[in-house]
This record gives C-alpha cells, sequence and structure tokens, in this order.
C-alpha cells in the first residue's frame, strides 16, 4: 500500500504542477487515503517476480479511481491488462481521475472528479450502479 499511495501522489502532482504542493501533498493524500478503504485495489506484477510491482489500478466498478504503471512497463498492455482484470471489457467508463491520452485513445471515458471522495462514491453506489 506504502507504494500505492506515493506513487499516487506523486503522479497526480505531476499531472497537476498548478495545484500548490500543499494541497497535494496534505488534502489530497487525505482524500486518496479515505476512498481507497470502498475500492478495490489490483496489483500487477512481473510473471515469476511477485515482489515486483508493474502497476496498480484502485477501482470500484464502474469507476475507476486511479490507475498507475511503472514507466519501464509503459506501452506494454499493462494498464489495458489491469482493466480487463477488474472485470471491465470494452464498455464504457468512469473515472475519478483523467487517464493518460494513450489509454483515452482505447476507451470510452466519462471524468467524474467528484467521485474521488469516498462519501460521493458510497452515493454513487447507493444509487446502484457500482458494485
Amino acid at each position: 500500500m506504502a507504494f500505492v499511495y506515493s506513487s499516487w501522489v506523486k503522479s497526480y502532482a505531476g499531472r497537476n504542477k498548478d495545484v500548490p504542493r500543499s494541497l497535494v501533498y496534505g488534502a489530497q493524500v487525505d482524500i486518496i487515503r479515505e476512498v481507497v478503504k470502498g475500492c478495490h485495489i489490483l496489483v500487477a506484477t512481473p510473471e515469476g517476480a511477485d515482489d515486483d510491482i508493474c502497476g496498480w489500478v484502485c477501482y470500484r466498478l464502474p469507476v475507476y479511481q486511479f490507475m498507475y504503471v511503472k514507466a519501464p512497463f509503459r506501452r506494454f498492455g499493462v494498464a489495458i491488462t489491469l482493466m480487463k482484470a477488474t472485470g471491465w471489457d470494452r464498455g464504457p467508463i468512469m473515472g475519478a481521475y483523467k487517464p493518460s491520452r494513450d489509454i483515452l485513445k482505447k476507451i470510452e471515458f466519462e471524468y467524474a472528479p467528484q467521485l474521488q471522495r469516498l462519501d460521493m462514491l458510497e452515493r454513487f453506489a447507493d444509487e446502484g450502479v457500482c458494485s
């Protein structure tokens, strides 16, 4: 989980350079720690090397909170493999964070930043949309 938190926050900070660092490393960390309580996290590892991490996804279908793939493993299908392992199969998805342009070329995506918060995600789930 330490790698999930650190890679999530660093990636978020890198994509949101206009957001003050105090918010990223303060408020955003609190949001992340809270929302993972209501989600699943799936980790990808190289075959035969379970201690190494290629990437991970945090999700509660149909909402994908965040996905991270280490740079050396990008463009090898790790992200799509993770998504398929969650049960996704080419249908539209909703994301609480914007994915990379490469992923956006391959999926139908709806951005819903409100779902970064656990209370909003649970409200969405109570409406029968999340599993």
